[in-house]
Parts: structure tokens; C-alpha cells; sequence
């Protein structure tokens, strides 16, 4: 009978005889309730791994940096070390494996699948456990390529043919688009656009006019590479149906939504095209009410947490847009702004939570007569799924559907008089993102934002402190779940928060124009403001909590539970998944470092 586990991650990589060898070499040693195990700068001697009981790691201040339950190892860093950096105690009756040293760094040199783990980087190990669960997923909606399903041309037509020809060619390749080039650029023609090219110029058109004169030449385009998911974002976002395929910057085809159904026609999770027919909110309704069911979908097929937060942010928006263009007059839409915040406008949020968001109205329109529409906009949201927010920023609140003079003094209150709740809704404000209306007024609250910075410096640091605020008492997450029977974390407290509230500061501070995290953070290591192996471990540990936010939520949905996707119930978690929660939330923790070091807030 085995003594050991060979069934997990990377153990599971070694061969029959190679499994021996570590059997035979492994000790099973008993710690006491508080007995030391290793003392920091003692000498590296063995590997060990919890076979009942719980280990904590602690660093000199006795912070708790790490749990080990069952299953878990420690310190597979220190193996290529030759001291431990921390103490390790059990925390109760402890008993443990202990491989030698030895023996773990022998079995690194002879199979490179077992010694790619421990020599894998916090950012690898974290892509690399989501990426595994993609294999099945090659043949779904948002991992099939572009390639798949585009449509080729042979070749592009000049511009200088003929109103004519250009339909006869169409008719020919059973086409309703071609592709032209005329004096070096590339447009386009579609049925459409001979539909309204002679129903407006029927008495004046002639037939034999060069095509290029009615073509359209700003194309929206994507890579033969692509997945089909980026070229259905981009077709949505711009509300087109069709995109220009190119390989090496070069047009090769066209993909149009109907191709793009027709390669997907056994996926009936696809919710795009019914949200783009509806004609009434209670069809709106209709479309709201199966999200859920599409996410789910789409999960199962192996999608992550970021790329459905994308989709979702793009399904939302259209979701919102429609409905408050079904709800306001078109007075009232095209003379103000309509916008959504925090995780929505960042698009980071996937399930339906609480209602963020606000309206920016110009000075010329009486804001009396917009809040009964703003109030009904609120009021249909939540008919859709979304709960109103609990802390009322939304359109149905004055506060947050203001004219913009008014709001521009909201925006210099809350610099002014930096409390922990303007701070806040400075933080949601700064994560806008305009949904309908004109978009020239966020464009402009948001200059007015940057102009009063420059003379305010303190604010931003008083901004910045905010990623502290949920371990004010210095014990961190393991600390405060020792002794509870059920061990529970807030994962947007612990995770999530001072990472997206950290970036969001940096990026306050130089005026980026991005809004999503991780475009922030890689434009923040272009400039230099995040080393680069940093950035990439941010990113991927982001990912990693999003997607166990996004499963925990997924599994209350399914048992009909209460929706509290952020409390994480760690026994719950898998080995390999508490081992990527500790990775990740140490790359939290030298997040944070960086930003308090970088805003000097360890002096205030």
C-alpha cells in the first residue's frame, strides 16, 4: 500500500520507478499544537507536506502570510535556496511528509515535467491551471478562430468599376459584400449600401458612377487569427454586421454576423442577435433573464472570468442603451450622457450585481424633467436582474444625475474634502464609461478632474490609501480566519479591491485613459510605473480570483443559494487552488507594497 499521494500536481508527473524512489526516501514526522516546524534562516533540509492538521507561515513581524492544510507543500521556493526566508508553526496537531531535499532536487533534474512546477513563476502557474481546462473548448463560440468561418476574396476590385459591375460581381459570388481598392485604400461595398445609395439618390444616381464614390473606407478590421469572440465584440460595440478579415496587416475577406451564427448555430446561448431585434422592454426583459443561463454556458465550455466579463460588458451596455432609448424621448438621450460604473464600466463584472450608474445632462435641459425618466430607467434595471445598489449611486439619485456644471462642483467637493465616501465615489467615478448620449460630456468632467489634480497633490495620495482599508489591524486574511470553524475570505477585501484600487490610483495619478484593469496595468509597465514581472503577475492572479469570484457565484446560482460570490469558503477549494490563492494573493500583498511605497504611504 502507498504511503504517499501520487495523485496530485506535479507528483502525478513522475514515473512508476521514480515514485519509489521518493516513497522510499519520505519520512512522516508529528508536530504539536504551536510547535515550530522550520524557524526562518534555518538550513533547507527537506520538503514538506501536510497530511493532516494546518501549517502557518509568518514572516519576523508574526504576520500570518500563508495556511497549509492538507495536501499542501512548503517551502518549495526555498528548495533553490539555502536558507527558509519565514517560520513555519502548526497551528494544531500537526502531521506532515518530509522529502528530502535531496531526493526533490534529484527527480527536478531527471523529469521535466515535475521540475517545470516548481521553476514555473507565480504569473505561469496561475495561466497555466486556467489554460489547462481549455482543451474541450477548441470547437466553442469564443475559441473559434476568425479563420473558420471568414469569408475569402480571390482578390480586391478597383474602385473606378462601375455601380453596375460592382453588383454583377456580387451576384455572381453570391456575395453581399465586396471588397475595393481605390488611390491606396481599402472600402467596402454591401447590399445595404445599394439599398440606400438608390432609395436617397434615385433621381440623380447614374448607374454607371465609379463605385468608390459611394463606398464606405473606415473599416473596422480583425486578424484571420482572431478568436470569432473579438470580431462579434468589435461587429457589437460598432453596430455592424460585418468586419474586414486581414492576414499581415493585408484584407482577405469578409466575416459577417450571419456567418458567424451560421458556424455557431448549435449554441443556443448566443443572445447578441435577440437583444439587437428587440422592439419593447418587455422583450428587453425577455434577453436580461437568460444572461445567467449564458454565462453558465460559456463557463462550462471553458470560457474565463476575463474574456466573459468582456462579452458581458459589451451585452450590458447594449442592454442599457436600448432600454433607456425605449424609456426617454430622444431629446432628453441626445443632450445628455448615460453612465455606467465600477466593475461594469470597467467591464470586469460578469454576473448580475448591484446597479452602478449615472446621467450627465447638458445645462440646457431642465434636469426636473428627466428624473421621472432616470427613476424609470432604475426601476426597469432591477425588473432585468440588477439590484439596486445599496449605496444608491444610480440615475434615480440627484446625486448622480446632475447637469454638468453641477457635477463638476460634485467632483471638486469630493477632492476637496477627501472623506472615505468621497473618496469612494471618486473611485467610481473614475471607472465611467459612456453608454448612449454624448460622450463629450464625460470627456469633460473627466479634464476637469485632471486640471484639479495638478494642484492638488495630497489628494491623490489620500486616494491611494484606500487599498489599506480592509486590513487596517495589520493581521491580513490568514490571520483573521484562524480559529473559525468554516474558513471564509472576502476575495474582493483580501484580492480583487486593493489590486483594481491600486492601478486605478496609479492611473489617476498619470492620466491614462484607460478604464479596464488589466489595459491599465500594461500601460501603466509601458511607462514604468509597474516593473514588468509585476505587471504580469498581477494580471494573471486578477484573473485567477475573478475566475474563483465568478465560480463561487456560479455554484450559489445553481443550488439556488444567496448571491455573495466574494465569500470564498476556502475548505472548499482544491489543493492545486488553495495553492494558486496563497500564490496570488502574495502577489496582492507586493502589489500593494509597490503602491505604498510609490505614494509613501507607510509615512502618513
Amino acid at each position: 500500500m502507498n504511503r504517499f499521494d501520487f495523485s496530485t500536481a506535479p507528483y502525478n508527473a513522475l514515473t512508476p520507478k521514480q515514485r519509489n524512489t521518493l516513497q522510499a526516501a519520505t519520512d512522516i514526522v508529528f508536530f504539536d499544537d504551536n510547535a515550530t516546524i522550520i524557524t526562518a534562516q534555518d538550513s533547507i533540509e527537506a520538503l514538506y507536506i501536510v497530511i493532516k492538521g494546518m501549517v502557518k507561515e509568518i514572516d519576523a513581524n508574526q504576520e500570518v502570510l500563508a495556511l497549509y492544510h492538507p495536501s499542501d507543500s512548503f517551502d518549495t521556493r526555498a528548495l533553490f535556496e539555502q536558507s527558509y526566508r519565514h517560520s513555519f508553526v502548526a497551528v494544531e496537531q500537526s502531521l506532515l511528509y518530509a522529502i528530502p531535499k535531496a531526493i526533490i532536487r534529484q527527480l527536478i533534474e531527471e523529469n521535466s515535467d515535475f521540475g517545470a512546477y516548481f521553476f514555473a513563476n507565480i504569473a505561469d502557474k496561475l495561466k497555466n491551471q486556467a489554460d489547462g481546462r481549455r482543451e474541450h473548448e477548441l470547437a466553442g463560440l469564443f475559441t473559434a478562430k476568425v479563420r473558420d468561418a471568414y469569408r475569402p476574396y480571390d482578390k480586391l476590385h478597383s474602385g473606378t468599376i462601375n455601380l453596375i459591375e460592382a453588383a454583377k460581381i456580387m451576384q455572381h459570388n453570391k456575395s453581399k459584400s465586396l471588397l475595393i481598392e481605390h488611390e491606396g485604400k481599402i472600402g467596402l461595398v454591401t447590399e445595404s449600401l445599394f439599398r440606400d445609395v438608390f432609395i436617397k439618390n434615385a433621381d440623380t444616381l447614374n448607374p454607371f458612377d465609379a463605385v468608390h464614390l459611394w463606398a464606405k473606407f473606415d473599416l473596422i478590421s480583425v486578424d484571420i487569427q482572431d478568436f470569432m469572440f473579438t470580431a462579434l465584440l468589435k461587429m457589437m460595440h460598432h453596430r455592424i454586421q460585418r468586419v474586414v478579415i486581414t492576414k499581415q496587416a493585408k484584407p482577405v475577406g469578409v466575416l459577417e454576423q450571419v456567418d458567424i451564427l451560421a458556424f455557431l448555430s448549435n449554441h443556443s446561448h448566443l443572445i447578441a442577435e435577440k437583444l439587437e431585434v428587440a422592439t419593447s422592454l418587455d422583450e428587453l426583459a425577455e434577453v436580461a433573464l437568460q444572461m445567467n443561463h449564458t454565462i453558465w454556458a460559456l463557463h462550462s465550455g471553458g470560457m474565463q472570468a476575463k474574456q466573459l466579463s468582456q462579452l458581458m460588458q459589451v451585452l450590458n451596455g447594449r442592454l442599457f442603451e436600448k432600454a433607456w432609448q425605449m424609456i426617454a424621448p430622444d431629446t432628453i438621450v441626445q443632450n445628455s450622457c448615460l453612465l455606467v460604473m465600477g466593475s461594469e464600466g470597467r467591464g470586469e463584472q460578469v454576473l448580475k450585481t448591484d446597479q452602478d450608474n449615472a446621467l450627465i445632462v447638458k445645462d440646457s435641459i431642465d434636469i426636473a424633467s428627466v428624473r421621472p425618466y432616470a427613476d424609470k430607467l432604475s426601476a426597469t434595471l432591477e425588473r432585468f436582474g440588477y439590484p439596486p445598489c445599496m449605496g444608491k449611486i444610480m440615475v434615480n439619485n440627484p446625486a448622480w444625475c446632475q447637469p454638468v456644471s453641477q457635477f463638476e462642483q460634485t467632483i471638486s467637493h469630493w477632492c476637496n474634502n477627501p472623506s472615505p465616501d468621497n473618496l469612494m465615489n471618486l473611485a467610481i467615478f473614475m471607472d465611467a464609461r459612456a453608454i448612449s448620449g454624448d460622450e463629450t460630456l464625460l470627456d469633460r468632467l473627466r479634464g476637469y478632474l485632471y486640471q484639479h489634480l495638478d494642484s492638488d497633490v495630497g489628494m491623490l495620495m489620500n486616494f491611494a490609501r484606500a487599498i489599506n482599508q480592509f486590513d487596517e489591524d495589520g493581521r491580513g486574511f490568514f490571520m483573521q480566519i484562524l480559529g473559525q470553524k468554516k474558513h471564509k475570505m472576502d476575495i474582493k477585501k483580501m484580492g480583487t479591491f486593493p489590486v483594481v484600487h491600486g492601478v486605478r490610483a496609479l492611473s489617476l495619478q498619470a492620466k491614462i485613459s484607460e478604464i479596464n484593469t488589466f489595459e491599465r496595468i500594461a500601460r501603466l509597465a509601458q511607462l514604468g510605473l509597474i516593473e514588468k514581472q509585476l505587471s504580469q503577475d498581477v494580471s494573471e492572479a486578477l484573473a485567477y480570483l475573478m475566475n474563483t469570484r465568478l465560480k463561487n457565484g456560479l455554484t450559489a446560482l445553481k443550488h439556488n443559494q444567496e448571491l455573495t460570490p466574494n465569500q470564498i469558503a476556502t475548505e472548499h477549494l482544491s489543493t492545486l487552488e488553495r495553492d494558486l490563492l496563497k500564490d496570488a494573493l502574495q502577489v496582492v500583498k507586493r502589489f500593494k507594497n509597490h503602491v505604498s511605497s510609490h505614494f509613501n504611504l507607510q509615512y502618513t
